[in-house]
C-alpha cells in the first residue's frame, strides 16, 4: 500500500488532489492541519503492492508473485494519467505515526463517548465532577475515577466513595526509617523557587532530631544564585553541620567519596526549569555517584495544575532513576494543595513530607493520605486546560438533569416499598408518615455533614458499620463551610450540659458554626473521670483544672488543625492574662463579657454595662437576615428586632501596656411588646479590617443561640448510655455532643426531617418544631438513624 501526502490551503483543496490523483474510492489515513494549510494523507486501496506494480508496469512478473500460479492470473495494470500520480510517497516511520494518530485520535472519541454516557447514566457524578475539579483535580484523574462510581450512592455517600478512592491510591511515605538509613544519599530537585534550600534546612534538623546515630553531611551545588550557599551555610552553623559547596560534577563525586560510609548526606541542587535541557544532564551527574542517590522532587502546591504536571513529566522522564517520592511545599501560600495530590496520584509520587511555612524545622510535617485528601476537599478557582473542563464534559454536564432521580415524586424510591417492621421500630406515631416523607427525611440528613456525621458516630458506637469511623469533624466542618460558600467559622469553646447521674458533672465541648449559625461539628469533648478529666484529644489531669487552663487547651488543641488560622474563637470572658497571650499569637477571639467586668474608655475607669450606655445604639436588622435560625432565645425571628452599638475600650493591668480591644453591645427587642429579650456584650481583638460591626454582633448571636445546642445532650446520653455502662464515657460524650447539635440544627432548619423526627417521637409533627421538646428530639433523631439503616440494608439487600 503506497500512502502518498497530499497538501492543500484548505481542507476542500486538498480534498480536490485526493480525488484527481486516487479517484473517489480513496482510503484516507489521516487529516490534519499544519502552518499554513492541510495535510492529508491518503492511499488507493485498490491499487496492487509496490513491489507487484512495479514490476507488472516493467512487463515481468515478480519470483513471489508468479511462483505456482498461471501466468493468465496476471492482469496488466491499467495505465493512468501523469496527472494521477502520487505527488510524494512517505516512509515507514511517517506511516506508523499517522495510524498511531489515527488510533489516538478514535480511541479519545471513544473515551468522550463513554464518559458522557457515564454522566447521563449516574447524575451524582456531574456534581462530583464539578465540585473536585473545584479543588484542583484533573480532568484525567476524575475521569478514571468516576467511570466506576456506583450509580445508586446518594450525594453524601458519593462524596465519601471519591475520598475513600483517594485516600486509597495517594501514596505516601511509609517508613521514615527506610528513607534514613545510615549511609543514605538524598538529593532535592525541581524547578527554581520551589524552596528547595529551606525545605533542605528543615530535612536537617528533622534528621538530626530523630536519628542521631551516625553523621550527616550538607551539599549545595547551587552556585548560580547569589547567596544560596551562603544560606544554607547559615543554617549549617546553627545545626553545627559543615556544608560544602560542589563547583561542578567532580568536586560533587569527590565530597560524595570523602564522606563516612555511614553518614547521611544530604545534596541541595540548583533548581532547573522543566522546559530546560539540564535537567537531564542534572540526573545524570547525581546517577554517576559512587553511592545511589534517592531524588525527591519538590513540588510548589501554588502553582497551577498544569504546571506541576510538566514538573512531573520532565522530572520522571529525565532517562534517570525515577525520583523516589516528592516533597509539597508552600502550602500556607496555596489555597488547597489538590494539584499536588493529583501528580502524586498519577505518577505514583509518595508524599514524603509537607513543608507549611518559612520556620525551621517546625514547619515540616508528615501526613498520612486521610489527612491529605482531607485537607484538599475544598473548592478552589482552576486555571488550566488540563484543570478545566472540555467541550464534552460541558456538554455532558449541561445535558444532565439537575434532580436526582429518586427525589422525583412521579418515581419509586430506588430501595422500593418500606421493609416490614419499620412502623414498629419508628414507634405509633410514625404511622401516618408515608414513603415519600420517609425518603425526604433521609435525603435532608444525606445534605449536611452535621447529620451525617452524628449518624456515623452512633454507627461507630452501636458496633455498626466500621468504614464510617473515618470521619473527621474538622474536615468535615471545613467541608461544609465551603460547601455553602462561606468563609469564616466560628469555634465555640463552652459547658455543654451536665451529665446523668447525681454528681452533676459539667461536659465541655469546642462547636463549630459556621458564621450564619449552621451547626457543623464538635472537635474536642472533654469529660469528668473521679476526680480528674479526661479530653478527646488524648490529654487528662488527675484533678479538676482551672477554667482559663481547660479554654487555653481548648483553643491550641483547634489550632493545630491545618488551616485553622481564620477561624474566630468564641468562649466566655476568661482571666486578660490568656487574651493577652492569644492576641500575641494573632489568633482571633470574641469573648462573651458580664456588664460587671472592668473596662476602661478614655482612660476613665468602667464597666461594660456603663459604658454601653454611652454609646450610639442603630438598628440593624440586616444582621438577622444572614442567620439561618428559626428562633433567638425562643422569640421567632420575625419578631426580633436587633439593636448594635460598638466603641474602643481597653483591659489594664499594672506593669503592662493597655490591651486595646473592641467593645460590641447587642439588644434584642420583641417587636411585638417592646421588651427587651435579652443584652450581651462582647469584646474582641479583631480590627475593622478584619471583621465589621455585623460580623461581631452575627457571631455573638451564634455563640449564644449555640448554647440552646446543650440541653439536647440528656435525650441523646439517655439513649446511648446502656444500663449496663459498657460504653465509655469518651465514646458518648463524642457521639452525644454531635447528635444533640444535629438534632437542635434540625429544629431550626424545619423541613420534611422536623415532620418525620416529630412522628418519631410520637407527637402530632409541625413544622416550626414545637411538638419537639429537648428531652425528646435527640432519641427521635437516633430513632431516624436506626430507621434509615433498615432501609439502606433493604436496598442493598
Amino acid at each position: 500500500m503506497n500512502v502518498s501526502r497530499f497538501f492543500g490551503s484548505t481542507n476542500r483543496e486538498a480534498m480536490r488532489q485526493v480525488r484527481m490523483a486516487l479517484g473517489p474510492d480513496a482510503l484516507i489515513v489521516s487529516n490534519r492541519r499544519v502552518n499554513g494549510g492541510v495535510e492529508i494523507m491518503a492511499t488507493d486501496q485498490t491499487a496492487a503492492p509496490p513491489a507487484a506494480a512495479r514490476a507488472i508496469d516493467a512487463g515481468t512478473e515478480p519470483a513471489a508473485a508468479s511462483a505456482g500460479r498461471p501466468a493468465a492470473m496476471l492482469r496488466p495494470a491499467p495505465a493512468q494519467p501523469a496527472m494521477a500520480r502520487p505527488p510524494a510517497s512517505v516512509s515507514p516511520a511517517d506511516l506508523m505515526q499517522a495510524i498511531g494518530s489515527m488510533q489516538g485520535m478514535l480511541e479519545h472519541g471513544f473515551d468522550e463517548l463513554l464518559w458522557g454516557a457515564q454522566l447521563r447514566k449516574a447524575p451524582q457524578a456531574v456534581s462530583l465532577f464539578q465540585k473536585l475539579l473545584a479543588m484542583g483535580f484533573s480532568t484525567a484523574l476524575l475521569r478514571a475515577m468516576l467511570k466506576r462510581l456506583p450509580e445508586a450512592l446518594p450525594p453524601r455517600a458519593a462524596l465519601q466513595w471519591c475520598r475513600d478512592e483517594l485516600v486509597s491510591h495517594l501514596p505516601v511515605l511509609q517508613d521514615e526509617d527506610d528513607l534514613w538509613a545510615p549511609g543514605a544519599v538524598l538529593a532535592l530537585v525541581g524547578p527554581t523557587g520551589v524552596g528547595k534550600t529551606t525545605t533542605i534546612a528543615k530535612l536537617a534538623a528533622r534528621c538530626l532530631r530523630n536519628f542521631r546515630n551516625g553523621g550527616l553531611v550538607l551539599i549545595t551545588t547551587d552556585t548560580y544564585r547569589i547567596g544560596a550557599h551562603e544560606q544554607l551555610r547559615t543554617y549549617g552553623r546553627m545545626m553545627g553541620v559543615a556544608v560544602h559547596v560542589a563547583q561542578d560534577r567532580a568536586e560533587l563525586a569527590r565530597l560524595v567519596d570523602a564522606a563516612d560510609p555511614g553518614a547521611r548526606i544530604l545534596i541541595d541542587n540548583v533548581g532547573v526549569s522543566q522546559r530546560d535541557r539540564h535537567v537531564g544532564e542534572q540526573a545524570a551527574m547525581l546517577a554517576g555517584l559512587s553511592r545511589p542517590v534517592s531524588r525527591l522532587l519538590v513540588l510548589n502546591s501554588a502553582s497551577q495544575g498544569d504546571t506541576l504536571d510538566e514538573v512531573a513529566r520532565a522530572y520522571t522522564s529525565d532517562g534517570a532513576q525515577r525520583p523516589v517520592g516528592c516533597i509539597v511545599t508552600k502550602l500556607d501560600e496555596s489555597p488547597r494543595p489538590g494539584p499536588a495530590l493529583d501528580i502524586a496520584i498519577r505518577y505514583q509520587l509518595p508524599i514524603h513530607y509537607a513543608s507549611t511555612g518559612q520556620k525551621v524545622p517546625e514547619d515540616l510535617v508528615r501526613l498520612d493520605a486521610e489527612a491529605w485528601v482531607d485537607q484538599a476537599l475544598s473548592p478552589v478557582q482552576p486555571a488550566s486546560t488540563l484543570f478545566s473542563p472540555t467541550a464534552a464534559d460541558l456538554a455532558a454536564l449541561m445535558a444532565t438533569p439537575s434532580e436526582m432521580p429518586w427525589t422525583r415524586r412521579n418515581e419509586p424510591a430506588p430501595h422500593g416499598s418500606l421493609p416490614p417492621g419499620l412502623l414498629a421500630l419508628a414507634g405509633p406515631g410514625a404511622a401516618r408518615l408515608d414513603e415519600e416523607s420517609w425518603r425526604a427525611a433521609c435525603a435532608q440528613l444525606d445534605s449536611s455533614e452535621v447529620y451525617s456525621g452524628a449518624c456515623r458516630l452512633w454507627r461507630k458506637a452501636v458496633g455498626g458499620k466500621n468504614h464510617d469511623a473515618s470521619w473527621r469533624p474538622w474536615a468535615a466542618a471545613c467541608n461544609e463551610l465551603a460547601a455553602f460558600g462561606q468563609q469564616r467559622m466560628l469555634a465555640v469553646h463552652d459547658s455543654f450540659g451536665v451529665l446523668p447521674g447525681p454528681s452533676r458533672d459539667k461536659l465541655h465541648a469546642t462547636v463549630l458554626m459556621g458564621g450564619n449559625g449552621r451547626a457543623l461539628a464538635s472537635t474536642w469533648q472533654q469529660w469528668p473521670v473521679g476526680s480528674g478529666w479526661q479530653a478527646s484529644d488524648g490529654t487528662s489531669g488527675p484533678q479538676a483544672a482551672p477554667e482559663t487552663e481547660r479554654l487555653r487547651r481548648q483553643i491550641y488543641a483547634l489550632q493545630r488543625q491545618p488551616g485553622a488560622g481564620t477561624v474566630v474563637h468564641a468562649f466566655d470572658f476568661p482571666a486578660q492574662g490568656l487574651l493577652r497571650e492569644l492576641g500575641e499569637r494573632s489568633i482571633q477571639w470574641l469573648a462573651h463579657c458580664a456588664g460587671s467586668v472592668g473596662l476602661q474608655a478614655q482612660s476613665c475607669a468602667t464597666t461594660a454595662a456603663a459604658h454601653a450606655k454611652t454609646l450610639d445604639y442603630r438598628c440593624m436588622d440586616s444582621v438577622l437576615s444572614r442567620l439561618d435560625l428559626a428562633t433567638l432565645q425562643g422569640v421567632p425571628l420575625g419578631s426580633v428586632a436587633l439593636w448594635l452599638a460598638e466603641g474602643p475600650v481597653e483591659l489594664a493591668r499594672r506593669g503592662l501596656p493597655p490591651l486595646t480591644l473592641r467593645h460590641v453591645a447587642v439588644r434584642l427587642i420583641d417587636r411585638r411588646d417592646g421588651r427587651v429579650i435579652k443584652s450581651r456584650h462582647g469584646l474582641s481583638n479583631m480590627s475593622y479590617e478584619q471583621a465589621g460591626l455585623e460580623d461581631l454582633a452575627a457571631w455573638l448571636l451564634v455563640r449564644m443561640e449555640a448554647r440552646e445546642a446543650a440541653r439536647h445532650l440528656h435525650g441523646a446520653w439517655n439513649v446511648l448510655e446502656p444500663p449496663t455502662g459498657r460504653r465509655g464515657t469518651g465514646e458518648c460524650a463524642a457521639v452525644a455532643v454531635q447528635v444533640a447539635l444535629a438534632a437542635w440544627q434540625a429544629l431550626h432548619e424545619g423541613g420534611p426531617l422536623l415532620d418525620v423526627m416529630a412522628g418519631l417521637a410520637d407527637s402530632p409533627g409541625r413544622r416550626n418544631g414545637a411538638a419537639l421538646t429537648a428531652a425528646t428530639a435527640s432519641a427521635a433523631l437516633i430513632r431516624l438513624f436506626a430507621a434509615k439503616d433498615l432501609m439502606e440494608s433493604r436496598s442493598q439487600g
